[in-house]
């Protein structure tokens, strides 16, 4: 579902700028975390729009991205 997901936002995408939203006022606590990973490991340009501007997003440093894809590591047991 994801992959299909990023597919059809790539695709309006590619006609011109995008915007996520949902209720939660930051993107690293709900899925445009994860969204902003994906784009941004597909060579992507990704801005978080927040209450005192914009930033460029950065991929979290646990994130290890393999071509398209991230692997978010878990914790050691």
């Amino acid at each position: 579902a994801f992959a299909a997901s990023m597919e059809a936002l790539e695709r309006l995408a590619a006609g011109g700028r995008i915007a996520v939203m949902c209720a939660e006022a930051v993107p690293w606590r709900c899925h445009r975390q994860l969204l902003a990973d994906a784009f941004s490991v597909r060579d992507w340009s990704v801005r978080h729009i927040l209450e005192g501007g914009c930033e460029e997003h950065r991929l979290p440093p646990f994130a290890r991205p393999n071509g398209t894809r991230i692997v978010y590591p878990g914790s050691e047991p």
